[in-house]
């Protein structure tokens, strides 16, 4: 039996950097992620005088909202999404100064309208080019206390105005329009909130309702990563290995742990406690996947595990279509358009549109073939994964793993070995 320790939740972590930075008291966050996104956080988080101390992996926020030192200054985010929404809508906070949000070129792409339509609506001041960072806020009064906004494009906008809806004067409401995406999501958000101190009122989604409270320090233990685990369940099935993964247990609020369940296609089983998680999977070679003809697939929920199952599906006979991927190419990069293309070079055909892929079984080429990365460390790594089993390619930019999981080429190695 293999055994392994999957990175903390970049996801987790930093939302509970927010949170603690807005509470009375000092915060200890315990085994905290360490990686590019989360340090980027930290970073901009000390840029306005909030006092965060590492030991190890423990970080201490002792500061609150009222003694932060906003100042006329730039926050540079490089390329952390999270970072930029969260802190977006973290500086409508600051009544005195102005402050500019920017980050790296790929992400000065990314269109931010549905957060920025949001801020018209509580009248906050700030300037942005068409929608996209960088963006300037000025220092606004805030008396508005509800707002329309949708959710088709990401959950981080409406989790980026419920971390700071408790600070606004009367509180904040927040009724849903258009369809939702990324519910889960959502949901870890009121978690991380309720461990704070503070209740979101959550009306079938349809309406978000926040009252004006202040946030309880606390020592918090954060959750391991559940989108990490599904490149570990992937070298499973594709190995026929037992492994047991040490830091995950059975009541995790995160959506991707259902990964698990999908990959039941492959005979993977697994069985969890409330300390770990032991998955099995008989050697791929060894199972019929023959009555999986025409298999389809829903991602909506687990976008970012979407991808970990486009790598299996090239192993099941005929074609498989993955739907609901409409916010994949709003991430770090064009996601759909970026695995349809690599997956071309290994002789897999592959159709897509905006909201959906098919793939279909892989033809066994030996010719080798190197797999860009596009600066995405989920792409590397979903490629990564698929490289321990068929050895014939080379994955460029292979460090882009550190935005969430510094230790992957590691992890992988010691598995294989």
């Amino acid at each position: 039996m293999k055994t392994i320790t999957l990175p903390w939740s970049k996801s987790i972590t930093n939302r509970d950097f927010v949170l603690a930075a807005l509470t009375s008291w000092q915060t200890v966050l315990d085994w905290i992620l360490l990686s590019d996104d989360t340090h980027h956080m930290m970073n901009a988080l000390k840029s306005i005088w909030i006092n965060v101390v590492l030991e190890w992996n423990k970080a201490i926020i002792d500061w609150w909202i009222e003694k932060i030192k906003w100042d006329d200054k730039e926050l540079n985010v490089w390329q952390s999404w999270t970072c930029m929404r969260f802190l977006t809508a973290m500086i409508i906070l600051n009544k005195i100064w102005t402050i500019t949000l920017t980050w790296e070129s790929r992400l000065l792409q990314r269109p931010m309208w549905d957060l920025f339509d949001s801020l018209k609506q509580l009248w906050v001041k700030y300037e942005s080019n068409w929608n996209l960072p960088p963006i300037k806020v000025y220092p606004s009064e805030i008396t508005i206390n509800k707002i329309k906004m949708n959710w088709t494009s990401s959950s981080q906008f409406f989790t980026a105005l419920l971390q700071i809806a408790p600070f606004l004067e009367n509180g904040l409401e927040i009724e849903v329009v258009w369809d939702l995406v990324s519910k889960p999501y959502i949901d870890l958000t009121i978690n991380e909130l309720r461990k704070f101190g503070v209740k979101v009122e959550n009306e079938n989604y349809n309406k978000f309702i926040v009252h004006p409270a202040k946030y309880i320090p606390w020592k918090l233990l954060v959750e391991w990563d559940a989108s990490a685990l599904s490149y570990i369940a992937c070298f499973c099935a594709l190995h026929g290995w037992t492994i047991k993964v040490e830091n995950i247990w059975k009541n995790s609020k995160q959506w991707d742990y259902k990964f698990l369940e999908e990959m039941n296609i492959f005979w993977l089983t697994f069985e969890s406690d409330w300390e770990t998680t032991i998955m099995k999977a008989p050697w791929i070679k060894n199972i019929d996947l023959s009555k999986y003809n025409d298999y389809k697939v829903d991602f909506e929920n687990m976008p970012d595990a979407s991808m970990s199952f486009m790598i299996m599906s090239i192993f099941l006979p005929w074609k498989t279509l993955i739907t609901w991927l409409q916010t994949l190419n709003l991430k770090e990069c064009l996601r759909i358009d970026a695995m349809r293309d690599e997956l071309r070079k290994i002789w897999v055909e592959v159709d897509s549109n905006e909201r959906n892929i098919i793939i279909w079984e892989y033809n066994w080429s030996h010719n080798f073939v190197q797999i860009e990365t596009y600066n995405d460390h989920r792409i590397a790594m979903s490629f990564g994964t698929l490289e321990t089993y068929i050895w014939n390619m080379e994955i460029l930019n292979p460090n882009c793993v550190a935005k969430t999981y510094p230790k992957f080429w590691e992890d992988i190695k010691e598995l294989k070995n």
